[in-house]
């Protein structure tokens, strides 16, 4: 089984990447195929831009979310939602792509937890026919809880391995 990985963050060296790569490594301990699109590395154009629908990161983009079974957005929320970074990579993924595949989703706050992120991802991968699952996670007051490149609060912790751990179990059953 495959799972994307999709951060709103760019690249993987900040917050979101850190939640990135603990994620993709719990992904792995439990035996499953984990690929992240690094944005950072391929580049996505604004859409309507000159070329943009012949972009060859487009393209890579579209192919590793076809060849995947499930998904996790992670996004850190700028004013109340997603990161424009999340939002510009699923405009960019449609019905195609994301049509029938669980995903879980995973917001970072810097104050307190909500989910204005969570529920405005949502809302997207349901237009694009996507099945969120119901467990989700917002990891509030930012780097407080990742320490030492992982989720270092236990409890957010334990609620990260819930939200994988379902998503995972919806693959399966989809499959």
């Amino acid at each position: 089984m495959a799972v994307m990985i999709l951060s709103g963050g760019y690249g993987i060296e900040g917050s979101c990447g850190v939640v990135v790569n603990d994620v993709e490594a719990r992904l792995k301990l439990r035996g499953k195929r984990a690929s992240v699109f690094r944005n950072d590395l391929t580049v996505l154009p604004i859409i309507g831009t000159p070329g943009c629908w012949e972009s060859d990161n487009v393209k890579t983009l579209k192919e590793m979310a076809s060849k995947s079974h499930a998904f996790v957005l992670i996004s850190p929320e700028y004013h109340g939602t997603m990161s424009s970074t999340m939002k510009l990579q699923l405009d960019w993924l449609s019905k195609d792509q994301l049509a029938g595949k669980p995903v879980a989703l995973v917001s970072l706050l810097g104050g307190k937890s909500n989910t204005s992120t969570l529920n405005h991802m949502r809302h997207v991968c349901r237009w694009l026919g996507a099945m969120c699952i119901p467990e989700q996670i917002a990891i509030p007051h930012g780097k407080k809880h990742l320490e030492g490149g992982v989720i270092s609060n236990s409890d957010l912790s334990a609620r990260m391995d819930l939200v994988l751990d379902s998503l995972l179990d919806i693959a399966q059953k989809l499959q």
